[in-house]
């Protein structure tokens, strides 16, 4: 170990452990805080850090351990939700396009069916639905199989409630769904 660097003060902070050159380890590695570790070592420590795949998430010097703040901790539930919103506007997109290829004459005739409203606010409440999916499955700790299975379980609650909600709007400003543009 070369050096270590902390700094806590109140607009600054940096908990950096310093290491002599050696292949396949980083230069620097950000601690994350002062831990049990990183503020007990002197240069010149030997170390033995902890790599996985390129993250170099843990150092350990005798029987203390400190976890670095390089783990991909959380990077697979962010992922996760992202492709799960992104497939949610991907699938409205994809069906739009499809469907206006199909019925371009009729809707040119018509006019463009009331229920792409309906199924643009599926699509944008579809991608929201990550949001309460995954921070429940963050706080449970139980990963992002869990965090697909609940946002496989909010979306047809939330289909049933558009449809609901979207079949009884009366009124001038309404555009009744036509048997030609159901809504599923």
């Amino acid at each position: 170990m070369a050096g270590t660097v902390v700094r806590d003060e109140p607009k600054y902070e940096e908990f950096t452990l310093r290491l002599r050159k050696a292949p396949g380890l980083p230069g620097e590695i950000d601690m994350g805080g002062k831990g049990p570790l990183l503020e007990r070592l002197t240069p010149g420590d030997e170390v033995t850090v902890t790599l996985w795949r390129d993250y170099a998430v843990a150092v350990r010097r005798g029987g203390t351990v400190q976890n670095t703040a390089d783990t991909p901790e959380g990077e697979a539930m962010f992922v996760t939700a992202v492709i799960l919103a992104l497939i949610s506007a991907g699938v409205f997109l994809l069906h739009t396009g499809s469907s206006a290829l199909v019925r371009a004459r009729t809707w040119a005739r018509d006019g463009i069916p009331a229920v792409l409203a309906v199924r643009a606010k599926l699509a944008v409440g579809s991608a929201l639905c990550t949001l309460p999916a995954f921070l429940l499955a963050d706080l449970s700790g139980l990963g992002p199989a869990f965090g697909v299975a609940a946002w496989c379980a909010t979306v047809p609650l939330l289909h049933r409630y558009l449809r609901r909600r979207f079949s009884r709007v009366h009124g001038r400003h309404a555009r009744p769904l036509t048997a030609r543009s159901p809504m599923r």
